[in-house]
């Protein structure tokens, strides 16, 4: 049977999830033995949201919410720029390829296709994130414990979003809690506050009906319109979101021309185009050309080093890797970067993250 095709459209906000092979799904389940685990310890979180963190940036993804359990992991973002298959594509390739030779097995690591359902805004934005942030509390060990002990597990939790949702931890540049807090109250002092009391007052009683709209067939997350509008998507594939409702929500971006984006690139950095097809020794020419060719031209990592004569889109990884840790300490190429990015139309919120 053909796969059904999944909706891609700019500003489409969806909820993914992504499971290791071999397990089955359902709420509460923890895997056997650390072998069925696909986040064994630390180290293996962090490597993870390492990854997850490179491609928010490469692929121009808005993360709004998300969590990592041992057999899976959840995540409430939108994309911009229409490219969630891209995304997801590159961070759970960069991540197999991580753990298979950490620890020293090979294959497929996912299970399937990871599963992506579009979410209306509003109120269904809202308890999806409440839904992600409790399942670390949602397994069979701690439900069984009494509710404190539950809402200190879910405290201490590390490895989601809850604790910066709830002012625990500083909320990372690369997390947009922003929209969903905004649903809770107006006073952005009284925003954390009423959210913890949305999630932990509900740690008793699970929303049934988000539940069975998650584990039923529907297309999307939403009501009636909003599904109906995700099928004429899917039949149609259509570019564009027209819902006006809840568009405060959505940034969408208008993908470049590649030859524009270089063209641009080049005049910032006083070269000519032809240098980012150069291999200089120490140099971040082509790691900035890469950069920009991702975010603003759409284009994968394999698909920059075809254009940048790069051996091949894991090398380009490589480089944006290192083109980080360059950042993070050299003041002028972080203002080269930054003029790039206003050229290139990116927003506000963007050129502060540089």
């Amino acid at each position: 049977m053909a796969r059904r095709p999944r909706v891609e459209f700019e500003g489409a906000i969806y909820h993914v999830t992504a499971r290791i092979v071999g397990e089955r799904a359902g709420r509460g389940v923890e895997g056997r033995s650390p072998s069925g685990w696909l986040f064994r310890d630390e180290r293996d979180h962090e490597a993870f949201i390492d990854r997850l963190v490179d491609r928010i940036e490469t692929y121009n993804i808005r993360l709004y919410a998300h969590c990592e359990m041992r057999t899976h992991f959840h995540a409430l973002l939108e994309t911009p720029q229409a490219n969630l298959g891209r995304f997801m594509h590159s961070l759970n390739t960069a991540y197999t390829a991580f753990y298979n030779t950490r620890h020293r097995r090979h294959g497929h690591l996912f299970q399937g296709r990871y599963g992506a359902k579009p979410v209306e805004g509003d109120a269904y934005l809202l308890s999806l994130s409440r839904y992600i942030h409790l399942n670390p509390v949602h397994i069979k060990t701690i439900k069984e414990l009494p509710l404190a002990d539950q809402l200190r597990h879910l405290h201490l939790y590390h490895w989601s979003s809850y604790r910066a949702y709830t002012g625990r931890t500083k909320v990372p540049d690369w997390l947009e809690p922003g929209p969903v807090l905004e649903q809770c109250s107006r006073v952005q002092k009284e925003q954390q506050r009423q959210y913890r009391a949305f999630v932990e007052n509900s740690l008793a009683e699970e929303d049934e009906e988000l539940l069975t709209v998650l584990k039923g067939p529907s297309l999307a997350i939403g009501d009636a319109d909003f599904v109906d509008d995700v099928r004429a998507r899917m039949i149609e594939q259509i570019g564009r979101c027209r819902k006006q409702e809840d568009m405060s929500l959505r940034h969408v971006l208008e993908r470049r021309d590649p030859d524009e984006v270089l063209s641009i690139a080049a005049d910032a950095m006083g070269v000519e185009v032809g240098a980012f097809r150069e291999r200089r020794r120490n140099s971040v020419l082509r790691a900035v050309a890469a950069r920009m060719l991702c975010k603003h031209a759409g284009l994968t990592q394999r698909e920059a080093a075809g254009a940048l004569g790069v051996r091949s889109g894991a090398a380009v990884g490589r480089q944006q890797q290192k083109l980080a840790e360059a950042l993070a300490t050299d003041r002028n190429l972080r203002r080269i970067v930054r003029e790039i990015e206003n050229c290139l139309g990116a927003s506000r919120e963007d050129v502060a993250k540089v």
